[in-house]
C-alpha cells in the first residue's frame, strides 16, 4: 500500500482554491474559519476522582470574507482567478 503523503495548503493557496471553485473573479477575500466551544470536566488524576473545569474548542467550518481595501493578509480573486475573454469572432466577409 502506499504512503499517504499529507497536503497543506496556506491561507492565501486555500482562498485561491475557493476563489476558482466559486468562479469568483473580482474583489479582495481572507480566509475564517468557524470555531465552536464547549465546557468539560477532565479528570486530573488517574483514577478520576479529581476533576477541574476546562474547555474544548472544535473546528467547524471555513469560509471566505469579502474584503473592503486589499491588506496583507487577502486575495486578490482578479489575479488568481482572472476573468476569461474570449475572443470575439470577425463578421463573415460578404
Amino acid at each position: 500500500m502506499n504512503e499517504l503523503t499529507p497536503i497543506e495548503y496556506t491561507n492565501q493557496e486555500l482562498v485561491a482554491l475557493i476563489l476558482k471553485s466559486q468562479g469568483i473573479h473580482e474583489g479582495h477575500w481572507h480566509l475564517a474559519v468557524k470555531l465552536g466551544f464547549s465546557a468539560l470536566n477532565i479528570a486530573q488524576s488517574t483514577d478520576g476522582t479529581d476533576a477541574a473545569p476546562a474547555g474544548a474548542v472544535s473546528f467547524t467550518g471555513v469560509r471566505i470574507v469579502s474584503a473592503p481595501q486589499p491588506a496583507p493578509f487577502t486575495v486578490d480573486a482578479s489575479k488568481v482567478n482572472p476573468k476569461r475573454t474570449t475572443p470575439k469572432k470577425a463578421a463573415p466577409k460578404k
